[in-house]
């Protein structure tokens, strides 16, 4: 059977909207667009979706989507170091 490593990203699946003058770092991390670049990332990486939710936070005057995002790949036999989850040696 084989043995997986999970990871859990969350954040705005739609980003945030930015000032004009936001460095282009900043645009990268968190403007619009920067959910799924990330998840594109992430799958360039191996990772695989697994499941995928969205709801809604913030109260009487803010509400927010948030997505949250299951994730998974196989890990690799033999590179699997006791104490580190991502499996990568020092």
């Amino acid at each position: 059977m084989a043995a997986y490593q999970y990871k859990v990203l969350t954040g705005s699946p739609s980003g945030t909207v930015l000032m004009p003058w936001a460095s282009q770092k900043v645009r990268d991390e968190v403007g619009r667009g920067s959910f799924e670049t990330r998840l594109n990332k992430l799958a360039d990486e191996g990772w695989e979706l697994v499941s995928a939710s969205t709801n809604s936070i913030g109260g009487f005057l803010y509400l927010e989507t948030q997505a949250t995002v299951f994730l998974r790949r196989e890990k690799t036999t033999g590179s699997s170091v006791a104490g580190d989850p991502d499996g990568q040696s020092s």
